[in-house]
């Protein structure tokens, strides 16, 4: 049996004890990112009916990464919390660039589509300008500080007390960096519900979204800027 009191085993009661720690501190912020990527994960497309394996694909993924990035934040690791968020605005690009996708094509040209995000990007650029100025945006954002290693990053991981220097695990700036980072994971998993609806309703390609879905982006659009405003009295 594993030592608990060591390694990564300690580590991992660690990051728990973080993660109960911020949603005490930000239940508002939790819960929107919280809300928002669980119903973009089992409220929005009708996997039953659904037969576009690609597309779901990649829903999944963006599900998955927004889930990892909440995860990431509550623990207080911010840099993959950013990575996952990079992540999944790639993924959200795939996914609506397979919503135009014909069934029947082999593994060679599933990859010449898929294999990265080039030809989704165009596609997007032509199709739905408006989303694809606010991908580029956000992943300008994520890019310029957090997709490689840099000195900024990196001093979050040493400090100093009482003329000796520690190394950490954990960001020492997290608690400062949560609030606007759950926002942002509750603007991108926002962006995921909004694009991804028109995308599948334009392409009328046998994909099906669950009644309401409308209404939900509409009631989760409300939401967020009523945390914007709680995060800029914070800040303010």
């Amino acid at each position: 049996m594993a030592d608990m009191s060591k390694g990564i085993a300690r580590l991992n009661s660690l990051e728990n004890d973080k993660l109960l720690e911020a949603l005490e501190k930000y239940p508002a912020f939790f819960k929107l990112a919280d809300d928002i990527v669980y119903s973009l994960s089992r409220e929005f497309v009708d996997t039953v009916r659904n037969e576009n394996i690609i597309f779901l694909s990649f829903h999944s993924q963006v599900c998955a990464d927004l889930q990892l990035a909440v995860l990431s934040t509550l623990r207080h690791h911010d840099i993959q919390a950013c990575l996952m968020l990079r992540h999944a605005l790639e993924s959200i690009a795939l996914a609506a660039y397979a919503t135009i996708f014909k069934p029947g094509a082999d593994e060679a040209g599933i990859l010449s589509e898929f294999g990265s995000t080039g030809k989704a990007y165009k596609w997007i650029e032509t199709e739905f300008p408006e989303y694809s100025k606010k991908i580029k945006r956000l992943k300008e954002i994520i890019n310029e500080n957090y997709s490689h290693a840099n000195i900024t990053t990196a001093a979050p991981r040493i400090s100093e007390r009482e003329g000796k220097l520690n190394l950490h695990f954990f960001d020492t700036n997290s608690q400062a960096l949560i609030a606007s980072r759950l926002y942002a994971i509750s603007e991108i998993g926002w962006l995921a519900f909004d694009f991804l609806e028109k995308a599948v309703l334009k392409a009328n390609n046998g994909i099906v979204v669950q009644a309401g879905t409308d209404k939900r982006i509409k009631d989760f659009a409300e939401q967020i800027d009523k945390v914007f405003a709680e995060l800029k009295t914070a800040k303010s």
